[in-house]
């Protein structure tokens, strides 16, 4: 998968604004930097988590040949296993686009509050994540789990909070109310925002360096807290956004599985189409839309 990324100081030339944008992915922030190679460097840092879950990716970056970034480009791809980075050509003029107009969102200040459904999908040790806005904003993704998680309950968990994570770091600067139809993702996130560092069953907290991913997902939504609020929602009960959110995610799944039938090019599309037939602008905190759009685009 291609992707790219965009950085932009601001008039104090101290911080950048970055956004990294591509079929999968969608992540933005702000970093201390001290110029363009820098903030992108610090960008891919902030961003790997996300990366990582997509694997291999190839980050496209818009330098001059002549830059000193592309002396460091080895460094990078030790630092952060699985993402080379590579030049601009004039094929991916598209995902640059995308790019930019979500800096320029990034950018542009505070936003309205937005509902966003959240789901995961697991099964026979594979799992994808998937979440939808009420604007139409949506992301997806797959990942293998720790090979010594066997228990499928704490897989659906992960996948679970992964779509949580992910919906947060796509929508910065946003008041979010997050819906999940899991109690207990939904009671974990709860424990970790008191103070708590519990982990689905299976995971054991005295090994970090295992639980990278996991504990950049408690530490995120921790600082993240202000912003999010979580309700619970009934599954499967013709709830529009939720139903959006279980089809990204059983496309991300059965992707991973390569039992969709669908190529790596085709997927973003037939997401395009999930989110267009289940996005329902949903008033924060308001009661659930009980409406379910046609299924025809479901993942099924």
């Amino acid at each position: 998968m291609r992707c790219f990324i965009v950085v932009k100081g601001r008039s104090d030339a101290e911080r950048w604004d970055w956004v990294l944008a591509g079929p999968e992915l969608r992540a933005a922030g702000s970093l201390g930097a001290r110029g363009t190679e820098d903030a992108i460097i610090a960008a891919l840092g902030a961003a790997y988590d996300s990366l990582q879950s997509l694997a291999p990716v190839q980050v496209v970056v818009a330098l001059p040949s002549n830059s000193r970034f592309w002396i460091l480009t080895d460094e990078i791809a030790s630092a952060y296993p699985g993402v080379a980075v590579v030049p601009f050509v004039d094929e991916d003029a598209d995902i640059r686009a995308e790019a930019v107009e979500a800096l320029a969102v990034h950018r542009a200040g505070p936003l309205p509050p937005l509902v966003v459904a959240t789901d995961g999908s697991a099964h026979r040790g594979y799992i994808g994540w998937g979440w939808l806005a009420g604007d139409g904003q949506h992301g997806f993704g797959r990942q293998m789990p720790n090979a010594r998680i066997r228990d499928p309950q704490s897989l659906v968990v992960l996948a679970e909070l992964q779509a949580i994570a992910e919906a947060v770091r796509a929508l910065p600067r946003r008041t979010l109310t997050i819906r999940t139809d899991s109690r207990v993702a939904l009671a974990l996130i709860e424990s970790w925002l008191r103070g708590e560092e519990s982990m689905p069953k299976g995971y054991d907290t005295a090994h970090r360096a295992e639980l990278a991913g996991l504990t950049r997902m408690h530490d995120d939504l921790c600082r993240e807290s202000e912003r999010v609020s979580f309700e619970w929602v009934r599954g499967h009960v013709g709830e529009a956004l939720n139903e959006g959110a279980d089809s990204l995610a059983k496309l991300a799944r059965r992707f991973a599985e390569g039992t969709w039938g669908l190529t790596a090019e085709e997927i973003p599309a037939r997401a395009r189409a999930i989110a267009e037939t289940f996005a329902v602008p949903v008033p924060s905190g308001s009661a659930s839309a009980g409406h379910m759009a046609s299924g025809s685009a479901s993942a099924g």
